[in-house]
Order: C-alpha cells, then structure tokens, then sequence
C-alpha cells in the first residue's frame, strides 16, 4: 500500500498529523507512506522514522502555475493507493482528485467535495483527551481501518549531536543547570493570538519569585523590538534571569534547546506543541477566539495544563479564525488579568493547590473490575477535580494498580448496593463540591471548561449535565439515551444518592437550586449485544428484588403495556428509529427490561404469597 497525507499549513498542523503515520504504520507495517507539507515546517518532521518521503510544497508552486501543474503530475505519477488530504483546501483538493487514488479521503465541504470518495464532517464535541485536533484527523483513517487507536501522540525526533550542542551553547551562555530553565513562548503567530506584554510580564515575575528559575525566549529576529519591551515590562530581578541573546536561530536549534527546558510557558501555538511532541511539559495561555478543546492535547495537569478565558468567564465565544471574530477575541484579552491565570500557573510550577478549599473539588468514582474502563475516566478529571476518591469492592482484575499510576485515592469497601457505595464514596471526599461519575463514564473537555468555571461562579446547588452514550461504538442522538441529563456536579451538603437500585438518582434536599453545564458527560454504555442482554437480566433483577422490598404489584397492565409504552415512546416519540438499527435494539431491550422487571416481581410475590 502506498498512502500520501496533504497538510499544507502551519507547524502545529503538520505535527499534529503525524500521529496519522504512527497508526498507519501500526496497521500496515509495510506501507510506503509519503507526506506532502508547507516547506517551511519540514524541520518537525525531519527525522520521523515513520515518514517515508516528504515532498516539499513551496511559495513557487503556490504562485506559478506552471509549476503546480508539475506538482500534480508527480503525485499522479507516484500511483498512490490512498490520498488523506488533512488540509481540505481547493489546492490540496485538486491534488488529491489529479492522484487518482482509489481511496481520497477529506472532510466535508461542498466546494471540495467533488474531489474526494470518503468526506466527513468534522466533530465539534470532544470525545477522548486526545482533543479535537488529534480526533478529526484520526478520522479520516476510518475508511481504511475498523479499529483506531486514539493514545498516539506526535513525536520530534532530535539527533544526539542537535542535544549535545544545545547543551553546550547553554553551558557558554552560563546556564546553571542546577535551576529550572523554561523557554517562554513571549509572542502568538500573530497579533490576535498574543497574551498582552504587560500581564505576560507580570507572571514572568512570578515565575521567577517561585522557583529561581532560568528564562529563554522564542523569537525571531524581526520580532526582537517586542521582545525587548516584555523584557522592560519585567522587573529588574526577573531581567537578572532572561537570557535575551540566546535564542532558536533556526526551528531545529530552538527544539534543541527546548529539549533541555523544564517547561514551556506561554502562548498556545506552534512552539507549545513542539514541546509536548518533544515530552517538555507546558503551560499554555489560549487566546479567547480559539476553540481550546482542538488543541488542549493530553492535558493532564501535572505535566500538561493550560488557561482559556472561557475557565473563569463566560463571554459568549465565537471560535472562529475570521478576521472579525479574531479583533474581538482580542479585545477580551483585557479580562483575561494574570490574577485568573495566577493559581493554576502556581500549581503547575510548584505542585501546591493555592486555591480557597471552597473553589476545590473533589470527584467520586466507585468500581468492581473496571480495568477496560477506569483510566479514561480518571484521566478526563485530572484537568478540574482536586481530590479524586476511587471507592473499589474489591477488584479482581488490573482496577487497582491501574488507579495507583495516578494522583487518586484508592479505597476499598464491601459492596452494599449502588447507592449505598456512591454515598460512602461522596463521605469519604475532602471537599463538599462534588463530580460524580461512573467507571463507564468520562467528562468532554467542554464539561471540563463548565466545571472550572464554577470555581469564581457556583450559584446553584447542583447541576445537570447531558449525558452522550455510546452503544456498540455508535453515538447514540435519540430516544431516551439523549440528551439523557444527569445530575453529577452538586454540594454534597445539600445532595444524596438515593432511589431504587440499580438506579441510583441524586436527591436534592427541599429548597435547593440547580443549574445546567455546557458540554456531555461521555457515556460507554455497551460494547456488544450480548453484554447488554447480560446486564438487562442483572439489573432486572436487582430491579425486581427492590420494588419486591418496597412492596409493589405486578399485574397484567405492568407486564404487557408498560413494556408496550416503553417501546413506542422511546422509538417512536423520541425519534429511536433516527438511530437506525441499534436505535431499535436500544428501545427492544428498555422495553424488554421493563417486562422482565415486573415478571419477575410477580414471580417473587408468587413466591412468596404471606410478604407484605
């Protein structure tokens, strides 16, 4: 197999789209896969063992036409069998219709559309910490691969003489490698994306206060008179601690010498996401007309993290890279004061949580034999929960040596009943804010960003968020599955679990407010038919024990139309059937639970005719 992949854009764009080779390259081990880019980014590609050729695509064939036709030419000639064009522009779309490959896969636009067999539209939620930028392109792979892997991350590969000799120009300039070094990402690609010089200077100085450390910064030539005024915007011990004339003089010198840095720090762009494909930890500032859920890749707080406007305030975005939405997405810059950025940007140096105990968190999560399913939940609270408690009954399989690779608290406890555990679980948190989750559950980082926002903004007592589920690896749009709101986020003063097992509802007391969050919790419901029917008799039973306990009856009425209903509201009246096949098994088997439910309930009352 011969596959080419088209991403003429900027740096992060070409970088992020390698993690398309790391799986291609999983797949098909012998495939000669070829990449066409800007030839400007090529240095973050060089050396890339799973990148077979790189073709360079240069400002002459950008304005000749001569020589884009030649372009054309050559990719034809090169016979591919596969075309991924991760750029989506008219040029790039006419290459990839001129290569006459069977497989010419692109996202959805109605101008380009003509040149593609697989088009798709791109998600707007984000699904997996991997962020939207890695999800998009991933699925452009999904005509040629059943099953993708989401966990790869890009990758820069340095030579030992580029590490050894950024070393050494450290060491000439004096660098004490005793102290922290960070590389200061001083400058965005442009005006609009620039965090202002003066509160850039303010948290430069607080950098320096906490830790003593070391300050390189990323620049150009062309670029130095701005740098310059940061410099004089910092104070006078901060300046003791910038070393102004050492700089990248070339995109492979500044990777060098970011290898060697503690952190990265600074604007989002290219220079973040060289740092993290170069595993150099980061602090990235975003700018208020980004989506940050695209590019917050692997975000896990310790090692990545990152600020956006839309964490502390919500002012309407407009994520959108138009010239209009870009000059007012600039203007909010004002609001974003270093104070805001401050707590975290101290947590992220330091490892200490200056935040008050009132702003903090702490999530609840209880398990048995979660082993397929636990790390993704944990990893999607990582970003907001300052305390994460893990209630176990048990486990037999890899759940607690899974949990203790990260910074939870791992507790064991008997199984007395859902509710039972989840409420032992919301005891044993150290803050009365509560997340709650399911193992089989994950926050979406556009929950994430809801939930940092009730840090400076809780006004409720609890609050629902939609639940997105996934049925047999379908994201599940209609009958009683969406938008399936759940109440997860609450004060535990004013919240417990209760309801009829297994059907845990939290409980508000008398009297307490709820609000609504942006954003989905991201729900696994089941990977196959079987395990449905399996848990559909589990918990029809558990269903029928309680409502036995309760007292209930079960009559004809129970048995036939309640099941009847069941089937008609969900498939009919909420529009099940606009989920094809398994929006008909999902509504069969709500149905069918309901009559097992009340089958067996009139089963255990005939079993036993003195209950009362």
């Amino acid at each position: 197999m011969k596959v080419l992949v088209i991403q003429q854009k900027m740096i992060g764009d070409v970088l992020t789209s390698t993690v398309l080779f790391e799986v291609l390259r999983n797949h098909f081990p012998k495939a000669e896969l070829h990449y066409l880019v800007n030839s400007h980014t090529i240095p973050v590609i060089e050396n890339n063992p799973v990148i077979d050729k790189i073709i360079p695509f240069t400002n002459e064939m950008e304005s000749s036409k001569s020589k884009f036709k030649a372009l054309r030419e050559q990719i034809k000639n090169e016979d591919y069998d596969v075309v991924i064009d991760a750029y989506a522009k008219i040029s790039s779309a006419w290459i990839t219709k001129s290569s006459g490959a069977k497989y010419r896969i692109s996202y959805k636009k109605w101008y380009t559309q003509f040149a593609y067999t697989h088009t798709f539209s791109r998600h707007t939620i984000s699904l997996t910490q991997a962020g939207l930028a890695i999800e998009n392109r991933l699925m452009l792979l999904s005509p040629i691969i059943k099953e993708i892997e989401q966990t790869c991350k890009p990758k820069i590969y340095l030579t030992d003489d580029e590490i050894t000799t950024a070393k050494e120009v450290l060491e000439d300039h004096k660098i004490d490698t005793s102290k922290k070094l960070f590389m200061v990402s001083a400058l965005g690609s442009n005006e609009f994306k620039t965090y202002p010089l003066p509160f850039l200077a303010e948290l430069l100085d607080y950098i320096v206060d906490k830790t003593n450390g070391q300050l390189l910064f990323n620049y150009i030539p062309s670029q130095k008179p701005e740098v310059e005024k940061l410099y004089s915007l910092c104070s006078s011990k901060t300046q003791k601690h910038i070393y102004l004339e050492l700089y990248g003089k070339s995109l492979r010198e500044f990777m060098a010498l970011t290898y060697h840095c503690d952190a990265l720090i600074g604007n989002e762009g290219g220079a973040i996401n060289m740092a993290k494909a170069l595993n150099v930890k980061t602090f990235s500032i975003f700018c208020p007309w980004i989506k940050k859920e695209a590019w917050n890749i692997f975000e896990d707080r310790n090692n990545h993290a990152s600020v956006h406007l839309f964490d502390y305030l919500d002012y309407n975005p407009h994520f959108s890279n138009k010239k209009g939405a870009r000059s007012k997405g600039k203007l909010k810059y004002e609001a974003f004061k270093p104070e805001l950025i401050i707590p975290k940007l101290h947590e992220f140096l330091t490892g200490e949580n200056i935040y008050p105990e009132t702003k903090r968190f702490s999530a609840t999560v209880i398990t048995l034999n979660e082993e397929q399913k636990i790390a993704r939940c944990i990893e999607s609270l990582l970003p907001v929960a300052d305390d994460i408690v893990i209630l176990d009954s048990f486990s037999t399989d890899a759940t607690e040596e899974i949990c203790k690779q990260y910074p939870v608290r791992f507790i064991q406890q008997k199984f007395e009943g859902h509710i039972q555990q989840k409420n032992s679980a919301i005891d044993a948190a150290k803050y009365d804010k509560i997340i709650s989750l399911d193992a089989d559950e994950a926050l979406s980082k556009e929950l994430q960003s809801a939930i940092l926002r009730l840090k400076d903004n809780w006004k409720k007592d609890g609050y629902f968020a939609k639940r997105f589920n996934n049925y047999c690896g379908q994201w599940i749009y209609h009958s009683d599955w969406y938008p399936d709101r759940k109440l997860r986020v609450f004060d535990r003063n004013k919240a417990r679990w209760g309801g009829i097992n297994p059907h845990d509802t939290i409980q508000m007391k008398p009297g307490s407010k709820t609000g609504k969050l942006n954003g989905s919790i991201l729900h696994w419901v089941h990977t196959s038919y079987q395990e449905h029917s399996l848990k559909v008799h589990k918990f029809s039973s558990i269903a029928a024990r309680e409502y036995y306990k309760l007292g209930r009856k079960s009559g004809l009425f129970d048995i036939l139309v309640k099941p009847t209903w069941t089937f008609f509201k969900a498939y009919v009246l909420r529009l099940g059937f606009l989920d094809g096949f398994n929006g008909l098994i999902i509504c069969t088997f709500s149905a069918y639970t309901t009559f097992l439910k009340y089958l067996k309930l009139k089963q255990l009352i005939k079993n036993n005719p003195n209950h009362s």
